[in-house]
């Protein structure tokens, strides 16, 4: 699934495109809520089982890494938009140690995509990158490894 998220300053919204899919709107109220509760998640999960010791867990350094070579990238647009926006009104997160699901809600469409680990990381980091660049930051605390690279 190829996701691309963009900033509409004339509505103060991003834009997830979720090719083949929707376009959802996501208000600045909804993504500073998801942020906070994503990182909260990621930090109680622990990693998969590998059989051998991996000692003390170190989340920035595993987000570090997962955006090592494939970090965030925002595609251009296609052409013509194929889909209706569609206001986003809640997310519903799972998270376990191979990854994430998000369930997005919002009039009357749902829609429902999974992500592995290093790909949560690395939709994580777009967000919080684009909400940075957005100004949307100001009030949230977020870690310092997140939306800085």
């Amino acid at each position: 699934m190829e996701l691309d998220l963009s900033y509409l300053p004339q509505e103060d919204r991003m834009r997830l495109s979720l090719r083949g899919q929707a376009d959802w709107l996501v208000t600045r109220s909804l993504l500073l809520k998801l942020l906070p509760v994503w990182v909260e998640k990621l930090e109680t999960i622990e990693l998969p089982s590998v059989g051998i010791p991996l000692g003390p867990r170190d989340l920035s350094q595993e987000h570090a890494l997962s955006l090592e070579f494939d970090g965030p990238q925002s595609s251009t647009p296609p052409p013509t938009q194929t889909y209706t926006d569609v206001l986003l009104n809640e997310i519903k997160l799972t998270i376990d140690p191979l990854g994430a699901t998000l369930h997005l809600l919002g009039q009357g469409r749902e829609t429902t995509f999974t992500l592995t680990r290093k790909e949560s990381h690395t939709f994580l980091e777009m967000l919080a990158k684009k909400a940075r660049l957005a100004g949307w930051l100001d009030s949230v605390q977020l870690p310092q490894w997140l939306g800085t690279t």
